[in-house]
């Protein structure tokens, strides 16, 4: 396994917690962690970052405190999702480590500068972080080797709005900038995120976890399974946040097509909503770097992920 030199930008969040466990056993190397608002208040997200780094015996990774509030809308939050503490209520004592000093832009900025061409980006939140960054330095998408997103829904419902994805929809103009930047972007939306549904045989091997770290994500994922149980009738969950991470440290996971895209910013029922070009007859992008180009996934093999986001709890 090959480690990968990564950034990872989130909003911990339940779902962040497990895509940090996924990346940490299948070869994420995490220069830094940055945290945004999103599922919870930013300055929350940024103690669960430090918390559940520590549990993975990450504790050398710094965190850096982000924007705490969308570019143009107000902040909107989900504990009712991810509970009042951001990480199922399990009531874990939180890291007793400090912040890095830089704000979350500013750093991602000079983290880029200084391995241009080397770092991956993965972004599990809202964008509004790596919005600033565009803004700030026009040459930032030049010096990253390669972005995933978690966001979108296209051609399938939203989860914010009947067509919004959550972290689109948290700030749309930030994912625009993301869109139109000149970089190599796969978008992992809900239409890919769906497929994930946690089967009850895994849930039962997961329960079963005797890894100190899986321990804590076992009792933080009760309540999003909760959460999922009444909202779909069964007891599972959609590994969101593991998946975009998945697709970062090994792409092999999936198929990708190349589509024109951008994100709904100004109608009444649809702002947030990203959408593509799927017209029949008209070619597709054959540039992932053009702006306005992004990756979406076709194919996914649901049972090598499973298998392997399994692994990542169970050691």
């Amino acid at each position: 396994m090959t480690p990968l030199p990564l950034l990872l930008d989130c909003d911990p969040g339940i779902d962040d917690a497990l895509a940090l466990a996924y990346g940490a056993a299948h070869g994420a190397e995490y220069v830094a962690c940055t945290v945004t608002h999103g599922n919870v208040p930013v300055e929350t997200g940024a103690r669960n970052a430090l918390t559940v780094l520590d549990v993975l015996g990450l504790a050398d990774v710094p965190v850096h405190l982000g924007a705490a509030r969308p570019l143009a809308q107000p902040l909107r939050t989900a504990e009712a999702v991810h509970g009042g503490d951001g990480l199922g209520d399990t009531g874990r004592a939180p890291s007793t480590r400090s912040l890095a000093g830089t704000l979350a832009p500013v750093e991602l900025v000079r983290l880029a500068r200084a391995h241009p061409g080397e770092l991956t980006l993965v972004a599990v939140g809202p964008l509004t972080n790596i919005g600033i960054a565009l803004l700030l330095d026009p040459e930032f998408a030049g010096h990253v080797r390669r972005v995933v997103v978690m966001g979108g829904a296209i051609l399938v419902p939203g989860n914010a709005t009947a067509l919004a994805e959550a972290n689109t929809f948290c700030d749309p103009e930030a994912a625009q900038l993301v869109i139109d930047a000149p970089w190599d972007l796969t978008w992992v939306g809900l239409e890919a995120t769906r497929r994930t549904a946690v089967p009850p045989e895994l849930l039962d091997r997961l329960a079963t976890t005797a890894t100190p770290h899986g321990r804590f994500l076992w009792a933080a994922m009760q309540h999003y399974l909760d959460r999922y149980e009444r909202t779909l009738g069964r007891r599972t969950c959609l590994l969101h946040d593991p998946l975009a991470m998945a697709l970062a440290v090994d792409h092999r996971l999936a198929s990708y097509r190349l589509v024109r895209a951008g994100v709904e910013l100004r109608g009444e029922r649809t702002r947030g909503q990203v959408t593509a070009d799927l017209r029949p007859g008209r070619p597709d992008p054959e540039d992932a770097r053009v702006p306005g180009v992004v990756r979406i996934v076709e194919d996914l093999d649901v049972a090598a992920f499973h298998d392997r986001f399994l692994g990542s709890l169970t050691g």
